[in-house]
């Protein structure tokens, strides 16, 4: 199992993001947006005072040029507003429109029914432990990206 363990979490997750991506980009495209623009939808969705470019970058590990491309989409097509006051355009707050209101509570509709449809039948606490190692992982590989010399020197 040692030796597999690598190829195992490699396919697994290269599987589950596939699949999520094609999730996202078919129930965004009914609303004329794309899968990019989901995390964006559900994080404002949650914020009704809003979040700046700097916190959308931090929730969703995003650039700041993804960052401006999806704020300028998501801003075109009225499903986000800007809130002015600070002066500083980075500093500014966006907030979502009556529109994109009611697609974030669609987002959160579906994504509950997805979530139910793959963990259903798995117990609760499974769910715990599996989201609290999942994040560890995460966390652990996100840091060594940041140290590549924790790895040595492979020849």
């Amino acid at each position: 199992m040692q030796e597999n363990r690598f190829e195992l979490f490699d396919v697994s997750i290269s599987l589950i993001c596939k699949s999520i991506q094609k999730i996202k980009s078919e129930i965004m495209q009914s609303y004329g947006l794309k899968s990019s623009h989901v995390l964006f939808m559900v994080q404002l969705g949650k914020r009704e005072d809003g979040l700046t470019a700097s916190e959308l970058c931090q929730a969703g590990h995003m650039d700041k040029a993804q960052i401006s491309r999806v704020v300028s989409e998501l801003t075109d097509k009225g499903f986000i507003t800007r809130i002015t006051g600070s002066g500083k355009k980075y500093k500014n707050r966006f907030t979502l429109t009556e529109a994109g209101k009611g697609i974030a509570r669609d987002l959160d509709c579906l994504i509950d029914k997805g979530l139910e449809y793959v963990s259903g039948t798995i117990p609760k606490a499974d769910m715990e432990i599996f989201y609290r190692t999942l994040f560890t992982i995460s966390d652990n590989l996100f840091s060594l990206t940041e140290q590549p010399e924790a790895l040595g020197t492979a020849h």
